[in-house]
């Protein structure tokens, strides 16, 4: 069902983001805002971007600008900068992703906003920042891609690096830019006023990177030698083949390798407990590869995985984009709705990114056309906080968070509140530890330090009824707790949000299951690689000439999910600090996955079967790709999006014959002569380094982009000028160079960033000092085991 949760109703915001960063403005208008789509007389540029309907109409623009009402303004002209200004009288957001400078050029740069409403929150999408070297490159969603690490090792050595489907750059500036806007608005409920915020598409995608630079720090400072290699899957993640399709499966933990090994028949080669650890299975790979393959080949995918689920085993199949649709799950959740997208459009919506209350929070009504309503806001202004909080120099700042998550999901919802001023408490016990602290076999790793940077730790045994006590008492004065167990565990630990709700009714519970907590797959558990396939994103991730997908070792979605969780929970906050109560969201992850893919599922939804991997090229343009350059594994991205673009480039390439040809000076020419126009660029760019492509390209005003490595980030001159290169000491590993924010204010204090927690390093500190217990029930919790601290020795 869709509930009535808005807690921006009244919230305006001019949104004037083209093509970078849109989902910003759809996440504030599915939240309650009436957000204001402004657009040029000749219309936006994203109008006139793939997918496209039969009819012409972009997909990639109706989908992310649902819920928004839209008006024609020339800021080119004095009279459509003065109706803006008004506009921004009345305004509390305008989101905007020119590129650095250019509002200020018009007149209409933050000063300028800000001089006419003071509290304005000004939300600046850019792909590299405002600032640093980098800040006035041009580039494309795969251009940033490039730059921030994923695409170094996505795919297989013996082809090109692989671009990902869908816009996951944008998107998730998108999310990030949202995330950024509520920030500010809290922020403003403090007495900090309006502010300008500097959001940049690189740094959210590379703070999303399954934790690459953390690791590669790690291992530059243990003397290992920097590389990066293209294997496509993760080893510990494979793709399999089965009867019909393929599927992945994931074996980490004990109990999952014995399940498996008695599904299997209980072969006598693998019964000793020497392949119950997951590094003796992941160096023996290629041992155990065979094994599976053999035993999948004649399953098929849905029902096999079905199968291995019901006996603790992770798989989930690889689905198709129509196979997403049909799925039995999404229909049992209602994760689709058949509405009106664009005008006269009428297709499969991915219904919202989240629930609220057991009700859909997304949908509510179709794009608008081109100037369909009037340049001027209607209804009840947002109204003022009912109590206002104490001022801070940061937003979140006094606000206590209970931290439940493990993994990549809830960890990085609590990450995101952290940086920002919130105290988050990660609750945690030897007998259930967070998997990531402890996976390589110690009791930290750099995974688990960029997620939980920030924290404190308390141990507590949530199965001992009096550790589960003393975790109540936290929760009696939390703000918002966030989990990301498998379905029904809260509830069974006494913890769900009903219970929790009793103890204290302005709660914000933020839950995030892999599958979402109802529907008929609901008790299935993965991690975020396992979304990838049976989210559509595997079977999109690849080369369109037969070969299966050859894989990322992304971990993608969790990180986006953990944002998008981090989004929901503001939002609370803001509805509370309006006299609103608590409330529930739910994040089913994979859902967080197909958000960002609405638009191609809608594609295939109105033309079944015109949706297929694309490889590296692109429907928006050619020559476009991943282009080899000079040296080992050196590699540039290139992308022509329009004519402009191409005589750009072959001035930059120094006119290569057959450039000039007449056919080739326009779109559709080239787009026809596709491998034509790509081996010219493969040519020109193989003599030359990837840096020496991308500056060449750049100074034309062409978007181009270096394949960078985590490694290679850490030395990135434009992210060492951000910023976003910290490097902390971190107790269980040393020195390691954590990302850095991907969000910074005007009014706002530098991001938090500080060592992670060991397993119950703050349970004395919080039991003594915050909870009021006595010194001698405490050591009696603790020789119970009920609560841990930290080993002395550590």
């Amino acid at each position: 069902m869709t509930v009535d949760f808005q807690p921006l109703a009244g919230l305006r915001v001019l949104d004037l983001a083209d093509e970078k960063g849109e989902l910003c403005g759809r996440l504030l208008a599915d939240l309650g805002s009436d957000v204001l789509r402004i657009e040029p007389p000749g219309g936006a540029g994203s109008r006139n971007l793939p997918p496209f309907a039969p009819d012409g109409t972009s997909l990639y623009f109706a989908y992310r600008n649902l819920n928004k009402r839209g008006a024609v303004l020339d800021l080119e002209e004095e009279a459509g900068r003065e109706c803006l200004l008004a506009l921004v009288a009345e305004a509390d957001v305008l989101v905007e992703a020119f590129q650095p400078g250019f509002m200020t050029g018009l007149g209409l740069g933050p000063a300028e906003l800000q001089a006419v409403n003071p509290d304005l929150v000004v939300v600046s999408l850019t792909d590299f920042g405002q600032t640093g070297p980098d800040r006035d490159h041009v580039a494309t969603d795969d251009v940033v891609f490039a730059r921030s690490g994923w695409l170094a090792v996505s795919g297989i050595l013996g082809k090109p690096p692989l671009l990902a489907p869908g816009s996951v750059a944008y998107d998730a500036l998108g999310v990030l830019g949202a995330y950024a806007a509520l920030l500010a608005l809290i922020h403003r409920d403090r007495g900090a006023g309006g502010q300008h915020l500097d959001v940049s598409a690189l740094e959210a995608l590379s703070q999303m990177n399954s934790w690459g630079i953390p690791n590669a720090s790690a291992s530059v400072f243990q003397g290992v030698p920097a590389q990066t290699v293209r294997s496509g899957d993760n080893p510990l993640y494979p793709h399999i083949p089965c009867a019909d399709g393929h599927i992945r499966q994931v074996v980490l933990a004990p109990r999952q390798w014995r399940a498996l090994w008695e599904w299997m028949g209980r072969p006598e080669s693998f019964a000793d407990e020497y392949w119950e650890s997951t590094f003796n299975r992941y160096v023996n790979i290629d041992v155990l590869n065979p094994a599976f393959w053999k035993h999948w080949a004649d399953r098929p995918m849905v029902e096999g995985c079905a199968e291995a689920q019901a006996l603790g085993v992770v798989a989930t199949p690889m689905l198709k984009p129509s196979d997403v649709l049909g799925s039995a799950h999404y229909r049992s959740r209602g994760t689709f709705t058949t509405d009106e997208v664009a005008d006269g459009i009428t297709g499969p919506i991915m219904a919202g990114f989240a629930e609220v209350d057991a009700g859909r929070v997304g949908y509510r009504h179709r794009a608008p056309t081109l100037g369909e309503h009037e340049a001027s806001f209607d209804g009840e202004p947002f109204p003022a906080p009912t109590a206002r909080p104490e001022p801070a120099d940061l937003p979140l700042a006094g606000l206590r968070v209970i931290d439940f998550g493990h993994g990549g999901v809830g960890v990085e919802c609590g990450r995101m509140l952290a940086e920002y001023g919130a105290d988050v408490v990660k609750v945690e016990s030897w007998s259930y530890p967070d998997f990531i602290r402890i996976v390589l076999g110690g009791v930290m790793t750099a995974s688990f330090a960029s997620s939980s940077r920030s924290k404190r730790g308390f141990g507590a045994d949530l199965k001992h009824p009096d550790g589960r006590e003393v975790v109540l008492d936290l929760v009696r004065g939390a703000d918002i707790v966030i989990e990301n167990n498998s379905t029904g565990t809260m509830d069974a630990l006494g913890l769900g949000y009903r219970q929790l709700r009793e103890l204290r009714p302005e709660l914000i519970m933020v839950s995030s299951q892999l599958m979402g907590s109802r529907g008929e797959f609901s008790g299935w558990t993965g991690y975020g690689p396992t979304l990838q396939t049976v989210g559509g994103l595997s079977w999109l991730w690849a080369f369109d000439d037969g070969d299966p997908p050859p894989g990322s070792p992304a971990i993608h979605p969790d990180h986006l999910a953990g944002r998008v969780c981090a989004v929901f929970a503001l939002a609370g906050l803001l509805g509370r600090n309006r006299g609103g109560g608590g409330n529930h969201t739910e994040v089913a992850q994979v859902e967080a996955l197909l958000g960002t893919l609405g638009d191609v599922l809608l594609k295939e939804g109105l033309e079944p079967g015109s949706v297929r991997p694309r490889g590296n090229d692109s429907p928006r343009g050619a020559p476009w790709g991943v282009f080899r350059c000079a040296g080992e594994e050196e590699w540039c991205v290139v992308s022509v999006r329009h004519d402009e673009d191409w005589a750009g480039l072959v001035e930059a390439m120094g006119r290569p014959d057959g450039a000039g040809a007449a056919e080739l000076s326009e779109a559709t020419g080239r787009m026809e002569r596709r491998d034509q126009v790509n081996s010219m660029v493969a040519a020109w760019a193989s003599g030359l380094t990837p840096l020496e492509v991308e500056a060449a390209c750049q100074a034309r005003g062409v978007p181009a982009g270096r394949v960078l490595s985590a490694f290679h980030q850490m030395e990135d001159p434009h992210l060492l000028d951000r910023g976003f290169i910290v490097e902390i000491d971190q107790p269980g590993t040393g020195p390691i160079v954590l990302e850095g924010p991907c969000i910074t204010g005007s009014k706002m204090a530098r991001p938090v960033i500080t060592a992670a927690p060991l397993l119950g390093e703050h349970t004395r500190e919080i039991c003594l000092n915050e909870l009021g217990m006595s010194a001698d029930r405490l050591e009696d919790l603790l020789a119970a085991g009920a609560l841990e601290e930290l080993d002395p020795q550590d």
